[in-house]
């Protein structure tokens, strides 16, 4: 499928090929594409992926499926390199970590002899010795009804003295975990009991994490929404002489494992200018987790293949991400931009995140990085050129008439780290625990008060459950936005070519006085053919066009440098319908400008005719004929190629911190 583009980009990349091997570097292009594409990536090269994870996931189901530090965890790390590195175009990397695991022995709480079901929050703390007759109390708060205000304990303020010692019960809601445990402990409570705030499924289990370890943090549990409910009841309805009472023991043991993050460049492209794309790999150990993320980990595995077998190189260098340990707080991701230097973070200019993409009540989402459908969250840090990153894929989805809608942009996923680093990003996002909106339903189907995900985190994230219809809409959606960060587009031909085979049959009126000169049939044009060694390495060099060759075949180039500096080597570069094959060559290494002194042998073959030859000279400045990159020596203007029109294209007013120019296309979001 190929896509005109509402939200045009042009990326300030130096186009053009660095032969390996050569020093100091060269350079040789053809044009790249008009218009951006999917690259033909569909629903079923992602599903091929997933099967493999999931035979992956489901094989290691007695080991905690995919989870950190698991055998399943480590074989999938090595079908995503297998993968990538079949591809050849890409450096692969496995970023080792260290990250603190947990693992539970017994966690029991009874509240007024009556045990209640619990599930233990991620990096809690245990207890040293079963702690009895709590006291338990909530935070203050004058109406309970709203699951709002104090009673979501989000400050030490949230509680007087009653907490000093006691078991504190707290909704879920607007702070994170951690930040809810923290607060409790600052307060004096020895524990905690996190309860949902999800009335749409009052029996669901909150399974919270608090992010990282809590020096001296108070035990923390969590419960559904029914049972912290009836507790709430129980509390308020307790006399004040002979309050609620509850026995806590959690008893855990913290160990260290060591995980990977697989990291995946494109060996082609500017590598100061990295458009990153990313998934995470881990799940959880309550199923195989092949939705969550399988499902996104596949999505990007087909994309980097179809980006691997288009026809030319890619402007930008494209950087793949593979987290690990996302599920117990987002640590790879974190791990991996805390490694990078000032200066390698700063050649990030874009990232996009994909974390669930074939839920089966699925929304079609976008991240709403301009607020415009989901404030976004006070704190959270949203950088400049976020919202054009979420129009490539909002323009994408109105020109396939797809609907969709803004999701929270607030950080919950592997987008996190980047974000609070500066760089602009984006993503999409099928849903996970959110309940589906009658709204919702009307654009995607569905059924309404599901959650998103009916599978989320449970043994039932299997592939019999991933929607594939919503798979069908998203991969496409990913891989265009990978074709469009990868390629700046050239222009198109206005007007269609003439072709040399099938002439007028009108005469031109009126006549010329006298006979046109007949052009050459086959002809190799060199422009200039003498250029100074300053200008060699700037943005146009020597363009070299072959005329009368076979169109729709491919023709090559051979450069062979004279100088003894600068290796051989060779260029393709496709024969249009006007039977002419365009390239360009020039240096790469501005501070090793002179040594590029020298003559050079050029020649083309192409089918229709025998080899083209011709030559070109880099002199010293100076020594030229003043043109620079101009017609010194013949052969004309020519048509620019894609990195020639660069200049025309980006003015520095318009340059954001993605490293793109844009002009702003209409949005729209639903059908």
């Amino acid at each position: 499928m190929k896509l005109r583009t509402k939200s045009w980009l042009a990326v300030t990349a130096a186009a053009g090929l660095v032969m390996g091997g050569v020093s100091p570097a060269m350079a040789t292009g053809t044009a790249g594409p008009s218009e951006h594409t999917d690259m033909g990536v569909t629903g079923d090269a992602v599903m091929d992926h997933l099967q493999k994870i999931s035979d992956i996931s489901t094989s290691h189901s007695e080991e905690g499926f995919r989870a950190l530090g698991t055998p399943g965890y480590e074989e999938a790390v090595e079908y995503v390199e297998d993968t990538l590195e079949a591809t050849g175009a890409f450096d692969v990397e496995r970023q080792a970590f260290e990250v603190d695991d947990q693992t539970f022995d017994t966690v029991e709480v009874t509240v007024d002899g009556e045990a209640i079901e619990v599930t233990p929050a991620s990096y809690t703390e245990g207890t040293s010795d079963p702690l009895t007759d709590l006291p338990v109390v909530l935070p203050v708060d004058e109406d309970y009804s709203d699951l709002d205000g104090g009673q979501l304990g989000c400050a030490a303020s949230d509680y007087d003295e009653s907490a000093e010692g006691a078991l504190v019960l707290v909704a879920r809601g607007v702070c994170s975990f951690g930040e809810k445990t923290q607060a409790a402990t600052d307060a004096g409570a020895a524990a905690v009991i996190l309860y949902n705030n999800d009335t749409s499924a009052p029996d669901e289990e909150l399974n919270a994490t608090l992010g990282e370890r809590i020096e001296n943090g108070a035990p923390t549990v969590g419960v559904s929404y029914t049972i912290g409910n009836d507790l709430l009841t129980a509390v308020q309805g307790a006399d004040e002489e002979t309050p609620l009472l509850a026995d806590f023991t959690l008893e855990t043991e913290f160990t260290t494992s060591t995980t990977w993050n697989v990291i995946a460049e494109t060996k082609a492209g500017d590598h100061d200018n990295v458009q990153m794309f990313g998934a995470h790999l881990d799940g959880v150990r309550e199923g195989p987790g092949v939705n969550d993320n399988g499902s996104g980990s596949a999505a990007l595995l087909a994309s980097a293949e179809a980006l691997a077998e288009q026809s030319t190189e890619v402007d930008n260098a494209i950087r793949f991400g593979w987290w690990g340990a996302e599920e117990v707080g987002l640590v790879g991701s974190t791990r991996y931009v805390e490694s990078l230097s000032d200066a390698e973070l700063s050649k990030v200019k874009a990232y996009m995140n994909f974390d669930m993409i074939g839920s089966d009540n699925y929304i079609v989402g976008t991240l709403d990085s301009d607020g415009s459908d989901v404030p976004i969250p006070d704190g959270v840090n949203v950088p400049e050129g976020s919202a054009e990153l979420e129009e490539v894929f909002t323009d994408y989805f109105a020109d396939v008439d797809q609907p969709n809608v803004g999701t929270d942009f607030s950080g919950r996923s592997d987008y996190q780290a980047f974000i609070d680093n500066g760089v602009p990003a984006s993503g999409l996002f099928s849903g996970a625990d959110g309940t589906k909106t009658a709204e919702e339903a009307e654009m995607f189907g569905g059924t309404v008060g599901e959650k998103h995900d009916t599978n989320y985190h449970q043994a039932t994230d299997t592939i019999e459950n991933v929607s594939k219809e919503s798979v069908d809409i998203f991969a496409p959606a990913i891989a265009y936005a990978v074709h469009v960060l990868a390629y700046e587009l050239t222009d198109a031909p206005t007007d269609p070519p003439t072709d040399p085979t099938d002439p007028p049959t009108d005469p031109t009126d009126p006549p010329t006085e006298t006979p046109t000169e007949s052009p050459d049939e086959r002809a190799l044009s060199i422009d200039p053919k003498t250029i100074e060694a300053d200008e060699f390495v700037g943005e146009r060099g020597v363009q070299v066009a072959a005329s009368g060759c076979t169109a729709d075949t491919t023709a090559t180039m051979t450069v062979e440098p004279q100088n003894g500096n600068i290796e051989t080597f060779e260029q393709t570069a496709e024969v249009g319908e006007d039977m002419v094959a365009k390239f360009g060559v020039r240096g790469l290494d501005e501070s090793k400008a002179e040594t590029y002194i020298g003559a050079y042998e050029v020649s083309v073959d192409c089918e229709g005719g025998d080899p083209l030859g011709g030559s070109f000279e880099v002199v010293a400045a100076g020594d030229g004929p003043g043109t620079g990159g101009g017609g010194g020596g013949g052969g004309g203007d020519l048509p620019r190629t894609g990195s020639e029109a660069l200049p025309l294209v980006i003015s520095a007013g318009a340059l954001i911190a993605l490293g793109v120019a844009m002009t702003m296309g209409a949005r729209r979001r639903r059908g």
